[in-house]
C-alpha cells in the first residue's frame, strides 16, 4: 500500500494563510490587461502657494457645471485624515477594491497598502473610480509605514480577535477611544490576519462582536463595519474630535478634484496664464 504525502511547503502556506506561488500565478493570470489602475504613490500634492491654489480653483470652476462644483465642495466637508486605513498584504483584488470603495464612501482620505509579499492590486472595475478621489500609497514593508504614521502622530490600531494577555488594549468600534488622537486602522492579510510584528507594535486591538457560529468576517466586510462605526463616532460633536481637513489641505484636494473633472485641464490652465507643472499635471 502506498500513501500520498502532501507538499510540506504548500501546507505551511495554507496553514498560515499565505498565498503559494501557484496561487499568485493563478491570481495574476486572472487579471486582464487594463484591470489594474496605477495608484498614487504620494499622499501629498506638490506644495503650491495657497493663493495660487485658490486662483486655480476660481478659474477652473468656470469650466464645470455649478451642480458639479457644489457636489465636490459638499463631499470635501466630510473628508477626514483623522483616521487612515492601512492594509497588509491583501492578495485578492476584489477585497482590495472593496476596502477602497468603503473608505471613500465614509469620507476617509488616506489608504495605505503594505506589499511585504504580494503587490496591492485593486481592480478598477470594482473600485469604479472611487480610488481617484482618495490618497493611495504603497509601502514595501510594515515597519516603514508604522514609522511614517507615528511620525505624524497616529496611533496604531489593528483589527483582530481580543488579546487575553493584554485586555487593556482590547476594544470594539463602539467603545474605542476615538478622542485620544488620530489613528490608523490596520487590516491583515486574508485568513492569517495581522502579522506578529505589527500585533506587538499596536497600541490597541479592535474586534467586531459576533454572536453566531462564524468566528471571522471577510476583510472587506470587517473594514466596512469598523470604518462606518468609527467615522460616525469621530464626527459626533460630544466627542470633541477635530476631524475636519485643514483649509489648505481642503483647497489642494478641491483643486485636484476639479482638475479631474475638467477635460484637458492642463491646457486650459495654460490659457488662463498658469504655467504647466514639470510633471505635466494640473
Amino acid at each position: 500500500m502506498t500513501t500520498k504525502t502532501g507538499n510540506t511547503a504548500n501546507n505551511y502556506f495554507r496553514e498560515n494563510g499565505i498565498p503559494t506561488r501557484q496561487q499568485l500565478r493563478d491570481l495574476n493570470a486572472s487579471l486582464r490587461q487594463g484591470d489594474i489602475r496605477p495608484l498614487r504613490t504620494e499622499t501629498d500634492d506638490a506644495e503650491e502657494p495657497s493663493e495660487t491654489v485658490r486662483r486655480k480653483i476660481e478659474y477652473l470652476r468656470g469650466f464645470v457645471l455649478p451642480e458639479r462644483y457644489e457636489g465636490l465642495v459638499r463631499r470635501l466637508r466630510w473628508r477626514t485624515r483623522y483616521m487612515a486605513v492601512c492594509l497588509e498584504d491583501i492578495y485578492y483584488p476584489h477585497n482590495a477594491s472593496a476596502v477602497i470603495r468603503s473608505a471613500e464612501a465614509f469620507g476617509l482620505q488616506e489608504v495605505h497598502a503594505v506589499e511585504n509579499t504580494v503587490r496591492f492590486a485593486p481592480n478598477k472595475h470594482i473600485v469604479r473610480g472611487t480610488d481617484q478621489w482618495i490618497d493611495l500609497r504603497k509601502w514595501d514593508d510594515t515597519p516603514s509605514l508604522v514609522a511614517h504614521l507615528r511620525g505624524r502622530g497616529y496611533r496604531i490600531v489593528v483589527t483582530a480577535p481580543p488579546r487575553p494577555e493584554a485586555p487593556q488594549r482590547n476594544g470594539t468600534p463602539s467603545d474605542f477611544d476615538v478622542a485620544a488622537g488620530p489613528f490608523a486602522l490596520f487590516m491583515g492579510t486574508e485568513k492569517s490576519g495581522i502579522s506578529p510584528w505589527l500585533m506587538d507594535e499596536a497600541d490597541a486591538v479592535i474586534s467586531i462582536p459576533m454572536v453566531g457560529f462564524a468566528e471571522s468576517l471577510n476583510i472587506s466586510v470587517s473594514a466596512a463595519i469598523a470604518a462606518q462605526r468609527l467615522v460616525e463616532r469621530i464626527r459626533e460633536p460630544e466627542n470633541g474630535v477635530a476631524w475636519e481637513l485643514e483649509v489648505a489641505d481642503r483647497d489642494r484636494l478641491l483643486l485636484r478634484w476639479l482638475s479631474r473633472s475638467v477635460r484637458d485641464c492642463r491646457r486650459i490652465l495654460e490659457r488662463g496664464g498658469f504655467p504647466s507643472e514639470p510633471d505635466g499635471s494640473c
